[in-house]
């Protein structure tokens, strides 16, 4: 299976190549809708509006401006596109499991240095594996909305 190895910070993660529709250059970005505080911004991508998630807040870092250095990456859900932005695309990466199968690993991925999710790179040390499905609803998730509180008439 094949991942795109992307750069937050001084963390690197994979996506599967599969999800990947393609890899723009950060352009500037509209407004978010409020109710949606993980999308960063929309993005007009030949002609569709895209919400944009922000992965530096996977790393806890605080929002910073855009950089014409970045990354977007173009992500297909099912039918549905959304886009996610990195510091920077590096590599595809063929991930082989011991037995030189190159099936994806399992949900929980392998154990690596007690992180799981992750898989080994030689160059990069511990990939985080990302699943294209969390970040969708990551980016979909709306704000928590207070109750209202019901008054009893007296």
């Amino acid at each position: 299976m094949e991942f795109l190895i992307l750069e937050v910070d001084d963390a690197r993660f994979g996506i599967p190549t599969l999800d990947v529709k393609e890899i723009v250059r950060a352009v500037s970005l509209g407004d978010a809708p409020p109710q949606f505080p993980n999308m960063v911004g929309i993005l007009n991508y030949r002609g569709q509006v895209l919400g944009v998630l922000d992965s530096a807040r996977m790393c806890g870092r605080s929002y910073r401006e855009l950089s014409p250095n970045e990354h977007l990456i173009i992500l297909q859900f099912k039918d549905r596109l959304f886009a996610m932005r990195v510091d920077q695309a590096i590599e595809i990466m063929t991930w082989t499991d011991v037995d030189g199968q190159t099936d994806k690993p399992e949900t929980d991925g392998d154990l690596v240095d007690g992180t799981r999710n992750a898989i080994s790179h030689p160059r990069f040390g511990i990939v985080h594996l990302l699943d294209t499905n969390k970040l969708w609803s990551e980016l979909h998730l709306k704000q928590d909305h207070q109750p209202t509180q019901e008054v009893e008439a007296s």
